[in-house]
């Protein structure tokens, strides 16, 4: 006899979800605001091939790594294993992926090591403490999005404190109840604009940005006080030594000629 439960979502349909399209709509304008104003060479984005985090983003190459073989991405490969070198990327830019990937920790270390000094490293997450991270935990929506397991923000605090990593930015998003339903979503505004006075108590998703600090690191800055001219060289009041040399070899030579006159 054929069974007639519905098979369990897939990453394709996942995206086609109201609710997904929701957080979605919430974390993109954050994330193209905030990679805006950071600067350097290589950046990087982890998982959401499907969106363009980097698109604001004024750094010159840009580098997209999927989790799932899917298309969309320019690289496939696992978090914890990340196909870079140490210290050559300056943004990672990681969507849930913490809670998708199978060793959390491993992924953070692997953004530290790919990571420039000061480089920045952005990342959202879901709530567990909050109707969406309860949504999260069980049915459909749990098997679609592929959540192993959720994490606190305080947790991922300590965890990049650990790492030298530096929390310089935090918010939470997405107060609206977790129904996968658009018009019920659209209608909850109104939760949306109480929820920013809530101080994240009410937020469902995470939003985390990381400076990675390096110890015994000097930054060398131009001493604007010091001249870089040698001093030999720069104009003074007066007349300086050879000029005042050359005279006097000139007085010298003047006085000779009139005595050699004279004896004529």
């Amino acid at each position: 006899m054929l069974s007639t439960q519905p098979d369990p979502l897939d990453a394709a349909s996942f995206e086609t979800m109201a609710l997904s399209q929701y957080i979605a709509r919430q974390e993109i304008p954050l994330y193209a605001q905030t990679v805006a104003d950071v600067f350097g060479f290589h950046a990087l984005q982890i998982g959401w091939p499907q969106h363009d985090l980097l698109e604001h983003s004024r750094m010159p190459y840009k580098h997209s790594l999927q989790l799932t073989a899917s298309g969309g991405a320019s690289l496939l490969c696992e978090s914890e294993f990340l196909p870079f070198a140490e210290q050559s990327v300056d943004l990672v830019c990681m969507p849930h992926v913490l809670e998708q990937c199978a060793d959390p920790q491993q992924t953070l270390r692997e953004a530290f090591r790919v990571l420039v000094p000061e480089g920045t490293l952005i990342l959202t997450s879901i709530t567990p403490l909050s109707a969406l991270g309860l949504r999260a935990r069980v049915g459909g929506f749990k098997q679609a999005g592929q959540f192993k397991r959720l994490f606190t923000a305080w947790r991922i605090r300590d965890w990049l404190n650990v790492l030298g990593f530096e929390v310089v930015y935090r918010d939470s998003l997405v107060h609206a109840l977790p129904v996968n339903d658009p018009l019920w979503l659209a209608r909850q505004s109104c939760l949306e604009r109480l929820g920013q006075h809530s101080l994240g108590l009410t937020g469902g998703v995470y939003f985390l940005v990381a400076k990675k600090r390096v110890l015994n690191m000097r930054l060398l800055k131009p001493e604007w006080k010091k001249t870089s001219l040698n001093h030999a060289l720069q104009v003074r009041k007066g007349q300086s030594s050879i000029q005042k040399q050359a005279q006097k070899e000139l007085e010298c030579a003047n006085v000779e000629s009139t005595m050699d006159r004279n004896v004529r």
